[in-house]
């Protein structure tokens, strides 16, 4: 099994008085995956000298952007020095050297500095309230800066692999800086909260068809009205209404379709359609050395506007779920999304050369995985389910002993 680690530049120029990366290759792992494209964040790196509470620069890349980004111009971090090889240069030329392979770590639609600058390019509620932590994936802007980096990107010789975050607009549930509310919000509200209603999502969805025809814009219009219609139902009853149990997506879609109408089939289509559009120019820069993993959350309805795995199996190289919040009890009922992206019941059904191969991305933190029995359930459920590779979230946030304990439950 293919073990790799999330890092960002900090962390390997920390790393440096603690053996360097030979210290990770000595270990087991056989992957490096740098945040080349990262938002703000406040850190604690218990192991590293200095710093031990990091504030990350909002919104920059690690690397030198040379391809045409439009609107969305990315600012680069002062990691990137002059006279200096950038983060992701350095990281391509040494990390061979060791027996590492060098993988771009790349945070797509949540870049809230350029949310800030271009509202209009965010994900928009159904009452108008622009999320600007989240670019909305729909959005012409947002998919050409998505093409210019990954060119970007590609043109580093040496890289193995791109790995893309948040592909999909982030919703309702992903927190913003100091998030606060009265009252918890269901899995419901949070779908609810999460449907976009920017001009191009609303493009997209008037163009979808619902019972052989499109949707229309009148139609949408009235979508929208229904959305905040049950949505001030809750925000009236919901301080004496307790949050039930998790739903699944599948209760979520029936709930959908009850409650408001067919119309808000075409509403989930036109995102996923909307994905589609982003990703598939991506796959025609494959030609490149660096293959593309595609990565997300396992819960689709929920915080992020996930990937369908099933489809999105046949576009890109990899797959790759991550769990970062669960128990290693938690892992097992998630699975099921990542192993979709084999592709079982797509007609055509695709060669083994066609399929994705996946990867498994994890936080070992206490207090869910306070025991190697913890960390070894994991690595049983990926070897009984054929996952090749796991990653392991993050060189800096984890105590040397975790990332320590860690390799040897995988090795």
């Amino acid at each position: 099994m293919e073990l790799g680690i999330y890092a960002h530049p900090w962390d390997l120029r920390a790393l440096s008085a603690h053996g360097g990366l030979q210290r990770l290759s000595d270990l087991g792992f056989r992957d490096v995956a740098l945040a080349v494209s990262y938002h703000a964040g406040r850190w604690l790196t218990p192991w590293q000298k200095d710093n031990k509470v990091r504030f990350l620069e909002d919104g920059t890349v690690h690397y030198r952007p040379r391809a045409d980004y439009g609107r969305l111009a990315p600012l680069v971090s002062s990691e990137v020095r002059d006279g200096e090889p950038s983060p992701l240069e350095w990281l391509c030329e040494n990390a061979p050297k060791h027996g590492l392979r060098a993988r771009a770590w790349a945070v797509l639609t949540h870049n809230t500095r350029l949310g800030e600058l271009h509202p209009d390019c965010c994900v928009q509620n159904a009452y108008g309230d622009a999320y600007t932590y989240s670019l909305c994936h729909g959005n012409a802007h947002v998919q050409r800066y998505a093409q210019a980096m990954v060119e970007d990107l590609r043109a580093h010789r040496g890289l193995h692999a791109i790995e893309l975050e948040a592909i999909g607009s982030l919703g309702h549930r992903h927190s913003s800086h100091h998030d606060k509310n009265s009252f918890p919000t269901d899995a419901f509200v949070d779908v609810l909260m999460s449907a976009c209603f920017c001009d191009s999502c609303v493009d997209a969805m008037a163009t979808t068809k619902v019972e052989s025809a499109p949707l229309g814009r009148d139609a949408i219009v009235a979508l929208r009205a229904k959305v905040r219609e049950l949505l001030d139902a809750r925000f009236e009853e919901d301080c004496m209404v307790a949050v039930g149990k998790k739903a699944n997506p599948q209760q979520i879609v029936e709930r959908l379709r009850a409650e408001v109408g067919p119309a808000a089939l075409a509403m989930l289509g036109a995102r996923t359609l909307s994905l589609m559009k982003l990703l598939m120019p991506l796959q025609s820069q494959r030609a490149g050395d660096a293959i593309l993993c595609a990565q997300t959350n396992h819960d689709s309805l929920r915080g992020n506007a996930a990937l369908p795995f099933a489809i999105v199996g046949g576009v890109v190289q990899e797959c790759a779920m991550t769990v970062y919040g669960e128990k290693a009890s938690e892992v097992a009922p998630a699975l099921p999304h990542l192993l979709a992206a084999r592709g079982e019941g797509v007609v055509p059904p695709r060669t083994p050369a066609q399929q994705a191969s996946l990867r498994l991305c994890f936080h070992p933190r206490t207090p869910q995985y306070q025991t190697d029995d913890d960390l070894r359930l994991v690595r049983d459920l990926c070897a009984q389910n054929g996952i090749g590779a796991v990653s392991i979230y993050h060189l800096g946030l984890l105590p040397w002993r975790t990332i320590e304990r860690v390799a040897r439950a995988f090795a």
